[in-house]
Formats: structure tokens, C-alpha cells, sequence
């Protein structure tokens, strides 16, 4: 994501590495089917700051987004939103570059030594933001420290040892194979953290006046649910940013984000609401830049809850709800139906599933042969806008079948704490993968191990599950790992703990001068280029 020229750099060296010690993984057989919508530009600026042409002028930049950040503590936060400023404040052992392709970040070059052993080489000229080097001894700390925090626990939950080599060296040893390992090193709550400061801070660290980074940019201050800034680091190891400051206001509202992004109040909106899109782009003053999203938009259900535990009653759902008009209303034709429980930009998507048709008729059958012929009553809990409207709609079809729905509209962290705790019934939710690897789609979502903040928020317990994440995890044979998911996803079809809605675009609104922005194809874009010209 960061340090474009010196990323590149070492890509290939690193890349060489990889053909001939990585297992597995999202590499080589790549889906590229695209979702629906307009795909306009991919660079704002003709991506001048690249090129380096031209004087550079205002480099202080303001983003707009419609939620605040959780934590400033890596390891306490699994959302999108709070990885954005982890992702610029701190470093990972590997990283996804902006066409999604893994490449180095602190680790200079790794090696798979044998079926479980990884061994990163770090590089010696990387420091934190107080000047002090970023050691193996940090690396081993945070890998140890996340695997007893809740949030971090499935990415770490096969690591059996970190080993010190020497002081930029270590050995991440396994307690079985596991193909997606070296991407799960890119993850955002896997961002390595300074033991000093943490074991300082103790149970404050995540707080801004005690983290220390190494990201090229610094935390200057978080003013919850109004706004954080980031300053330029100045004992940053890597490629130097143009941007010298970022300020990122939490602007709830999508036609109050759009509004001050048209008026040049930010310089550029996270997640422009699809209501507003067409807007921005019949403004000449501002840009629209959209692509298709590894993500997917669901409607997850409890299974632990009376109503939810049956089968018949999932799948009642799924046939209840018109996938297409929520495309068509929502996200107004910006993405297409979900067919699977994997985004159809990830390797490992089969369509060799089809959506659940929308058939009232169908529902009310299975809620009948459920014991619920006259349906029943629950609660749906939301944060936001866009999926304030995507309950409405679920509400007034799900009444159609004798469903009926009390939505809640929740702070987004307040929401996550409810849901991590199991408190819900249903929720509306997003889930975006960023790795490109399948593994990220499925074992934190499904697998029994992660109820509640690790990612299973079904909290779905279900042997055949559980076992096909784990072959899958432990193939080394890219063929063979591919139609394990393809069997995964066939079963999590028939079980729907889920009713999937749609994958949609990844839309960004930016000034129309505004130089140096590119969609990152994970949406993990960085702003530390973001400038205008003199």
C-alpha cells in the first residue's frame, strides 16, 4: 500500500522468493469477473505524484468518512474503518500493494523452510517513530500478544512459536500447514507493535498520546466521533510521503460527506454512498473513482437463537428477500447479486452456485413446515445510513411472509461490541477481503473457533464447516484447495447462515485536482501522496 518505489524494488526479489517457498495462497489462478456499475477512472491526477512531475503545493489533506476508528491498538481492531489509520501509522512483515499482490513491507524477504516453518528476514533499517530500531524481539512479542487478544486470535490461532534468530530475524513456526499463512501476516491487526510501548502503556495502549509507530505517518491526536490526524513521520524508514498531514473527519451522513466534498470543505471522501454517486459525477469540480469491491453485503442471522437455529427458517429468509432490487435500490445497480458466501473477485469463487431466487411463496412453505405458519417476531440491528435502508427493505419483504422486524440503528461501535457479544438476532453487515486470499472469506466467518469478535458472528458451529476450512487451509495444491472452497460454498449454500445480498463497487469522491490518490484493489487506499499542484 505504502512505500510505492521501494515496494517495487524489492517485489521482484521477494516475488522470486515466493515461487520457490510459499505454499498455496491467492496467487496464479486468479478470478477477475468484475461486479456491476460504472468502473470510471482509477487515478486521480493522472497519478502525477508517481511520475513526480510538477511543483507540489498544499500537502495537508481532509478525508471524510461515516464512522470513527475503535482503537488506535492494532490488535483491537478487525473493521475497515479503523484499518485505515493502522495501515498508515504502522508496518506489517508483508503487504498488499495496490494491485494485490503481496510484497514486502518489515520482512525484506521470507522462506517456507518446511511444511510449518516461516522464517522472515526483517530489514535493518527500519525504526519506530521515536527513533529506536524495530527489532525481531517486537515481531515476537506482538505475535505472542495477539494470540490471547480476541480480535487477533483466528489469524495467529496456528502459530506455535515465533523464534528469535537474531536481531532481524525470526521463525514463525506452525502448528500445522497452512496455505494462507503468508498473506495473514498482511493484516492490518497484525501490524507489529513496539514492546516497550506497549508493555508502558499496558491496557492505555491504543490510546493517541501512547502509541509509537512505524508507518510513515504518526498519530498527532483522535478527538472520538469527530475526527484523528495523522502527521508525516519523520523517522520513517521507507519512501517519504508527499502528504504532510492527514485530518479524517467522521461525517456520519452520505449527502453531508458528498456535500462538503462538492463545496472543497475535504479533499476527498471514504466511501462515497451510492445515492450520491451520480451527483459527484455530474460535478465537474470533484471525480468519482469506483471499481469492483472484494467485498460482500449480507444479512447475517444468530444461529444460537430459538427462531434461527432451524434451517428451514434461513432458508425461508433467503427466498424472502429480492436480492436484485436491494442491487437496484441500494446500491442503485452499483454491484451485483451475491451468489456465494466468497466476493467474486477473490480465487476460490465458484459460480457453480446460484443465488436464492426471490419467492414469497417458497418462504412462507418453509416457515410452515418450520412450526411458524403465521411467522414470528425478532430484531435487526444496523449501523448507518445505506444499511438503515437495506433493513427497511428487509423488514417490509420479511413481512410479507409473517416476519416481523424491529430495527435497531446503532454507533458502529457500539454495534460491534453488541454483536461480538452475541447479544443479536440478525445484522446487516459487510465483509471485505483484502488478502485475496479465500481463506480470508471463510475461517474467520465459519469456522467454530471464532464465535463473536474473531469474525463468526453466526456464531455457527457445524462440524462438515469446520473441516472443509481446514483442509482447505492445509492444501498446498492450489487446484485442490480451490474445490474445497467450491464445496465449501455449496454447503454454506444449502445451510445459509447467511442470506448473502450483493458485491458492490468500492466508490472514492476526490476533488478533481486533487494528485497522487489510486485505488488500492483491496480498498486499502493510501493517502500519503494525496497533494495539489502549485
Amino acid at each position: 500500500m505504502r512505500k510505492r518505489n521501494a515496494v517495487r524494488a524489492a517485489a521482484a526479489a521477494l516475488a522470486a522468493m515466493m515461487a520457490l517457498t510459499a505454499c498455496g495462497g491467492g496467487g496464479g489462478n486468479e478470478t477477475t469477473a468484475a461486479a456491476g456499475g460504472d468502473t470510471g477512472s482509477t487515478a486521480a491526477g493522472g497519478d502525477a505524484a508517481a511520475s513526480g512531475s510538477g511543483e507540489v503545493g498544499k500537502t495537508d489533506i481532509t478525508v471524510a468518512m461515516g464512522a470513527d476508528i475503535v482503537t488506535l491498538d492494532p490488535a483491537g481492531q478487525q473493521d475497515t474503518t479503523t484499518a485505515v489509520v493502522i495501515k498508515h501509522a504502522y508496518s506489517t512483515l508483508l503487504d498488499i500493494s495496490d494491485e494485490g499482490e503481496l510484497v514486502p513491507d518489515l520482512a525484506e524477504s521470507y522462506e517456507l523452510v518446511n511444511d510449518t516453518d516461516f522464517v522472515f528476514k526483517l530489514r535493518e533499517d527500519a525504526v519506530w517513530s521515536d527513533g529506536t530500531p524495530v527489532t525481531a524481539n517486537d515481531v515476537k512479542f506482538t505475535f505472542d500478544r495477539a494470540k490471547n487478544m480476541p480480535k487477533t486470535k483466528s489469524n495467529t490461532s496456528k502459530v506455535k512459536e515465533v523464534v528469535v534468530d537474531n536481531e532481524h530475524q525470526v521463525t514463525i513456526k506452525l502448528t500445522e500447514p497452512y496455505a494462507p499463512f503468508n498473506t495473514i501476516v498482511a493484516s492490518s491487526n497484525l501490524s507489529i507493535v513496539q514492546e516497550a510501548a506497549v508493555t508502558a502503556a499496558g491496557e492505555a495502549y491504543g490510546d493517541a498520546d501512547n502509541i509509537v509507530t512505524s508507518g510513515p505517518f504518526t498519530v498527532k491526536e483522535w478527538v472520538p466521533n469527530d475526527h484523528y490526524t495523522l502527521e508525516k513521520n519523520a523517522n520513517y524508514w521507507g519512501e517519504e510521503p508527499i502528504t504532510t498531514s492527514i485530518t479524517v473527519r467522521v461525517i456520519p451522513e452520505g449527502s453531508a460527506r458528498a456535500i462538503a466534498l462538492e463545496t472543497g470543505e475535504v479533499d476527498l471522501v471514504w466511501g462515497v454512498d451510492p445515492t450520491d454517486c451520480s451527483n459527484i459525477e455530474a460535478n465537474s469540480d470533484v471525480k468519482l473513482l469506483s471499481q469492483p469491491s472484494s467485498s460482500i453485503e449480507y444479512l447475517g442471522m444468530n444461529m444460537t437463537k430459538e427462531h434461527f437455529k432451524d434451517q428451514k427458517v434461513r432458508q425461508a429468509i433467503n427466498y424472502a428477500i429480492d436480492k436484485q432490487a436491494l442491487v437496484d435500490t441500494i446500491v442503485e445497480g452499483r454491484g451485483t447479486v451475491a451468489n456465494s458466501y466468497i466476493n467474486n473477485t477473490i480465487p476460490g469463487w465458484t459460480d457453480e452456485v446460484e443465488a436464492y431466487p426471490y419467492d414469497p411463496a417458497k418462504a412462507k412453505e418453509l416457515l410452515t413446515e418450520a412450526g411458524y405458519p403465521d411467522g414470528f417476531s425478532c430484531q435487526l440491528w444496523v449501523n448507518g445510513d445505506v444499511r438503515t435502508r437495506s433493513a427497511q427493505m428487509v423488514q417490509a419483504q420479511l413481512a410479507e411472509i409473517g416476519i416481523t422486524v424491529d430495527i435497531s440503528t446503532m454507533e458502529w461501535g457500539a454495534f460491534l461490541d453488541a454483536l461480538n457479544a452475541g447479544e443479536h438476532e440478525m445484522f446487516i453487515l459487510g465483509w471485505s477481503n483484502s488478502s485475496f486470499d479465500a481463506d480470508s472469506s471463510t475461517y474467520q466467518l465459519f469456522h467454530s473457533a471464532n464465535h463473536g469478535a474473531t469474525g463468526n458472528r453466526a456464531f455457527m458451529t457445524d462440524a462438515t464447516v469446520d473441516e472443509l476450512i481446514t483442509k482447505a487451509g492445509q492444501e498446498n495444491d492450489n487446484e485442490k484447495r480451490m474445490e474445497y472452497y467450491k464445496e465449501l460454498q455449496i454447503y454454506l449454500h444449502d445451510l445459509s447462515p447467511w442470506c448473502p445480498f450483493y458485491y458492490k463497487n468500492d466508490n472514492v469522491g476526490v476533488r478533481a485536482d486533487l494528485q497522487g490518490f489510486k485505488l488500492h484493489k483491496g480498498a486499502s487506499h493510501y493517502l500519503g501522496n494525496c497533494h495539489y499542484a502549485k
